[in-house]
């Protein structure tokens, strides 16, 4: 299955990432060769790391946190102030141990958004490492083979690896009788780790023999055990930019472009030729009547019979204009290809306002839907719940409520492009609301269809907003309770007042009349 993606990977490991990994460098014939000879224009170049780029800021963000946890089939607790306040806290623990630059998972993030540009399909591992952190490791496309389950989700994958006896031995200490006598420490071996579901498992024990994932790695030039472990999830996420049913691997925008990169390669080595010839023309020589050799050097000196004939410039009529015009064509659909027309938002109109410039760049976005939700299923989602699972078993997190121990969590996303995805809603009920303004002029009681309360809280979600900064309903209710009741006696003073002035000036006319007829 691989076998029909390699010839194009080579090519665009040649043409587009040059500086990725080799592609099934372990065959018997294998020479490594320079790459960067075969590329003559850095157009798909640039613009793969332009798509890799934007992927990296509009999804994860390395300056804020791009998703919230929210508790599976159980709305009613995340009315809760002490549950919501857990799952901040717990999203927040996640996001800066992925900000730990130990963990080196920005660079890593970055690495896995250019071969998903290229390739269609990248490879990341997720370990904990012995020094107490989370660590990312991003694995070239020419080592890892994968395999899919029944539910066409990657559940095994074999990766081949090139180490020395020294770092062998650093990473597992002990070696097998057969390399521990190899008296060469630099001698490279072959080593194999496959990683697939163990279905001789027992489904009681908590050794790693007995857990859900096998690990095996293999020293394959003396075909001896290194190490047999085990994962209780898949420690390997392998996202896909589209897939094609019934294939494996994935597809990417440089395979959409490839013809073109090829062609455009191809007319700017026609076009250095050409240009070359006419800034350095080749020479017309008379067959005799000069010394060879021929010297074209400034200041060099020829030495010719009186009556030999002028050496002359060949002058071709080659048209680089035209040349010109057509790798033009060809760069604007490359770029159309890895979507920088998209992502690259020109402002065609000097007056617009930063609520347009956003909904532009959301409308964009929003076109990527059908990829950038296969990321979020593919890689950002198993890293989350994998990473809920590393440092669960550190003890990362602060202690759960009651309330929710034993429930299910998932991630939402609160990225820019995430916000794209779910804006259109936003949007839907602001026009719903604004449609509704003219009518209430000449009817109010058509607003009391709409539920602000629900309104307000549905606006947030769709916007990305933190929930914490929400009341929940016991405590709006004891807020109108209390306004109410500050209306009541704001009321009942004002309707004392003017009684109590009507009592008191009755009682100063009696008292000054009074006062007149005891004078009498």
């Amino acid at each position: 299955m691989r076998a029909i993606f390699e010839q194009d990977w080579r090519d665009i490991r040649d043409l587009i990432r040059p500086v990725s990994g080799e592609i099934n460098p372990y065959g018997p014939n294998y020479v490594p060769a320079r790459r960067s000879d075969k590329c003559f224009d850095a157009t798909a170049v640039d613009s793969c790391e332009e798509l890799a780029s934007a992927l990296h800021s509009y999804l994860t963000s390395p300056v804020e946190r791009w998703f919230s946890l929210e508790i599976v089939d159980a709305p009613e607790e995340m009315e809760d102030p002490e549950v919501l306040l857990w799952l901040e806290q717990t999203a927040d623990v996640i996001f800066h141990a992925y900000s730990d630059a130990r963990a080196q998972f920005n660079t890593a993030l970055h690495e896995i958004y250019l071969d998903l540009a290229a390739y269609g399909i990248a490879h990341l591992s997720q370990e904990w490492s012995p020094n107490g952190h989370l660590k990312f490791k991003t694995h070239p496309v020419g080592d890892c083979w994968i395999m899919e389950n029944n539910d066409e989700i990657i559940d095994t994958i074999h990766r081949v690896l090139r180490w020395s006896v020294r770092q062998i031995a650093q990473e597992f200490g002990d070696l097998p009788p057969m390399l521990a006598r190899e008296k060469n420490i630099d001698k490279v071996c072959r080593v194999l780790h496959a990683v697939y579901p163990r279905t001789d498992r027992s489904p009681v024990g908590a050794s790693q023999k007995s857990m859900e994932f096998a690990s095996v790695w293999l020293c394959e030039d003396t075909k001896e055990m290194l190490r047999e472990s085990g994962y209780r999830s898949f420690p390997y996420h392998c996202p896909r930019w589209v897939k094609i049913a019934g294939e494996c691997y994935g597809r990417s925008p440089a395979m959409k472009c490839l013809p073109d990169v090829r062609m455009l390669n191809s007319m700017e080595l026609t076009i250095i030729k050409a240009a070359e010839k006419i800034v350095d023309p080749p020479l017309q020589v008379p067959d005799e009547g000069f010394l060879s050799p021929i010297r074209t050097s400034p200041g060099a000196i020829m030495y010719k019979e009186p009556n030999a004939e002028h050496i002359e410039p060949l002058l071709t009529q080659g048209n680089i204009p035209v040349g010109l015009e057509y790798t033009d064509r060809k760069r604007e659909q490359i770029k159309k290809a890895f979507y920088n027309d998209w992502l690259r938002m020109e402002k065609q109109n000097t007056e617009m306002t930063a609520y347009e410039v956003q909904d532009r760049r959301d409308e964009k976005l929003r076109l990527l839907a059908p990829m950038l939700g296969r990321q979020e299923t593919e890689l950002l989602g198993p890293m989350i719940s994998r990473t809920l699972e590393l440092l669960s078993d550190k003890r990362k997190f602060p202690q759960a409520p009651d309330s929710i121990i034993g429930k299910r969590m998932k991630a939402s996303y609160s990225s820019p492009a995430s916000r794209a995805q779910t804006g259109i809603k936003a949007v839907t009920m602001g026009s719903f609301v604004q449609e509704l303004l003219p009518l209430a002029q000449v009817n109010p009681q058509i607003m009391d269809v709409i539920d602000f309360d629900a309104y307000t809280r549905e606006l947030a979600i769709a916007r990305g907003v933190t929930r914490t900064i929400l009341r929940d309903q016991k405590a709006l209710d004891a807020i109108r309770q209390n306004r109410q009741q500050q209306q009541a006696m704001q009321s009942v003073a004002q309707t004392a007042e003017p009684a109590s002035k009507a009592i008191k000036n009755l009682a100063d006319a009696q008292e000054k009349g009074g006062g007149l007829v005891g004078a009498i």
